[in-house]
């Protein structure tokens, strides 16, 4: 079809109109703040002008309303010659006569042509002049919104491309070209057509990432997480095989509290590929959510593995180990984090944590009130805070926890009445606090 091949040179010209734009651009910079701010509230009017200011060429001089079917067919054959030649300058003389003084095939064949010499010749505004002209004539007229829709978006005045991407998706529905910059064009403009644009590009390749990651986009951005979380499960569904979908999924699914829904996709992945550690460590977090803290563990492991000097990894397991009450196990992880990357921060906290949560699991076990060794444990805290201030990144929250803790630290009286005692006494402690 001629039309396919003639759009195909568009192409070529894309990167030529980007550079015009640049150049413009650089010779703005010289003007101060305040005009700045004018000029972009001026080009974002200026936006809605789609068309040029006059549609009026010289060859309208020509205009004769005697003119014989016979000339104009003659001025065809001429212009469709150089055209086809690559001509352009000498083809569009004919080609306009012809396109002012007929109203039928002609004159469609020939601002066709017109508006490709334009292009060829990298004159945009002609082209765009070439475009509306035609337009008026034949409103339905491919070719032409083709170039229009191209030049408008190319130039920045995205909106004023809109309607002949529109009429283009109109024609062929089908022609993923078009549903993908329509879409885009509608996304740029804060319309929720956006989506609906998307989802036909997602229904002619339901196995396509590209289509099904921005169609979650677009969810997301209009509607919400829980939408686009809809439309992330559905392309795994639609393709369980792939396992970038099932990846997705698992994330969103992670990312909107349903911790569970995420396990099936993301379990996929790692029987698929077992060294994917961002998705052993997403299914770490939803076991954590789920409060199955051994799973957590055996995931982090698994990470390990892989990564065996992950110092944050090593954190998060002790923390679960924190989670079962296995305290010594906690304490065994918070030392190979610190071997891995010595005065880590987030170790000292996440061992200050271990502390803490030791004391209230101690007097829960023991159904007891606070006891001087609590006191001792919550100090054994603020130290491993105190130690988490050097490095600048745990600063803040080091600080903040030590002053939470200022109120359960040792009082006076009871540092007196046990005679300033630093061992611990207690069993729930002293079977793994040295």
């Amino acid at each position: 079809m001629y039309f396919l091949e003639e759009v195909l040179k568009v192409k070529t010209w894309r990167l030529i109109f980007t550079c015009i734009s640049v150049i413009i651009l650089f010779l703005s910079t010289g003007v101060v703040l305040a005009q700045i701010i004018d000029d972009e509230f001026d080009e974002e009017e200026a936006e809605q002008i789609c068309y040029p200011e006059s549609l009026i060429t010289i060859y309208d001089n020509y205009y004769n309303a005697d003119t014989p079917l016979n000339d104009i067919r003659m001025w065809f054959s001429f212009g469709s010659e150089y055209y086809k030649n690559k001509n352009y300058p000498a083809a569009l003389p004919y080609l306009w006569k012809v396109f002012i003084h007929d109203t039928t095939r002609y004159a469609s064949a020939a601002i066709r042509k017109i508006a490709d010499s334009y292009f060829n010749l990298q004159r945009a505004d002609s082209t765009l002049i070439a475009c509306y002209r035609g337009l008026e004539k034949f409103p339905d007229h491919i070719t032409l919104h083709y170039f229009a829709g191209f030049i408008q978006d190319n130039l920045g005045k995205f909106r004023c491309a809109i309607p002949h991407y529109e009429k283009l998706v109109e024609d062929n529905p089908k022609k993923a070209e078009y549903l993908e910059k329509l879409a885009f064009l509608y996304y740029k403009d804060e319309n929720e057509k956006a989506i609906e644009i998307q989802e036909q590009l997602v229904n002619l390749d339901p196995t396509n990432s590209e289509y099904n990651n921005t169609l979650a986009l677009y969810t997301n951005y209009f509607l919400g997480a829980g939408e686009a979380l809809e439309a992330r499960k559905q392309a795994y569904e639609n393709d369980p095989q792939n396992m970038e979908f099932a990846m997705k999924y698992g994330k969103a699914a992670y990312d909107a509290g349903e911790y569970r829904a995420a396990l099936a996709p993301l379990s996929a992945v790692i029987t698929n590929n077992p060294k994917n550690t961002q998705a052993y460590e997403t299914r770490a977090n939803c076991y954590e959510s789920l409060e199955n803290y051994s799973a957590a563990i055996t995931d982090y492991k698994k990470i390990l593995d892989l990564q065996s000097d992950n110092a944050d990894i090593m954190c998060a397991i002790a923390a679960n180990y924190r989670n079962l009450n296995q305290f010594s196990n906690g304490r065994y992880w918070i030392n190979k984090a610190l071997q891995s990357r010595p005065g880590y921060g987030l170790a000292y906290i996440a061992m200050a944590e271990i502390y803490e949560k030791a004391v209230t699991y101690c007097q829960d076990k023991e159904n007891r009130g606070r006891k001087y060794d609590d006191g001792l444990v919550y100090e054994l805290a603020y130290d491993q805070y105190k130690k988490a201030l050097n490095d600048p990144a745990y600063r803040s929250k080091a600080r903040t926890r030590m002053n939470s803790l200022k109120s359960v630290l040792p009082t006076d009286e009871e540092i007196f009445m046990n005679q300033n005692r630093k061992k611990l006494k207690l069993d729930c402690y002293t079977s793994w606090i040295d």
